[in-house]
């Protein structure tokens, strides 16, 4: 049970780091081929944000808080990896 928490929160920071990612308007542009609104730009931090929190529930339902909260800074490290890999080697738009 303890796996399907860690990869669930892993999912949720990796999607929250994209998020995070794209709000920016380097990113934006490298995925979308134009710079985000302000509108878009808030939204999409505001989800990348609302995802990272959203991660430390199953962290802490598997661990409790105090391991839980250790492993969730030890996944972000690995969402931010896993996210600056991907815009690494991705295409880049225009």
């Amino acid at each position: 049970m303890n796996a399907l928490y860690a990869t669930l929160a892993f999912l949720l920071i990796v999607a929250g780091m994209a998020a995070l990612a794209i709000g920016m308007a380097q990113h934006h542009r490298q995925v979308f081929g134009r710079p985000p609104g302000v509108v878009q730009r808030a939204a999409w931090r505001g989800a990348g944000w609302l995802l990272l929190a959203l991660a430390l529930a199953p962290c802490w339902l598997g661990w409790g808080a105090s391991m839980g909260s250790v492993l969730w800074v030890g996944l972000l490290a690995g969402g931010v990896l896993v996210v600056a890999g991907a815009l690494a080697a991705g295409p880049k738009a225009g």
